[in-house]
């Protein structure tokens, strides 16, 4: 099996380079619990540099990449991880 890359932002742009569709909105709109919860892309620079708080940047990130998944499961057909399967580690 060929493995395939399937970017949800693109999918989302409808071939449009300026603009496109955020997580948190596509969340909103899939129903999935949004990763934007504390802090968002905005914010990271200033809780490196002025907070130094990375344990909450990598927890920032890894809400996206649960976001996502769930996202993709939802896009494909899938059922959705529950909630308490989730551990951030």
């Amino acid at each position: 099996m060929k493995d395939v890359l399937l970017d949800t932002l693109q999918l989302w742009k409808f071939g449009d380079y300026k603009h496109y569709t955020s997580l948190a909105l596509l969340c909103a709109l899939f129903n999935i619990p949004t990763p934007k919860d504390d802090i968002s892309g905005a914010d990271v620079a200033r809780v490196y540099y002025e907070d130094k708080d990375l344990e909450r940047i990598a927890t920032y990130c890894k809400k996206d990449v649960v976001a996502t998944t769930q996202l993709f499961l939802r896009l494909t057909g899938r059922e959705l991880i529950p909630e308490q399967s989730i551990t951030l580690v």
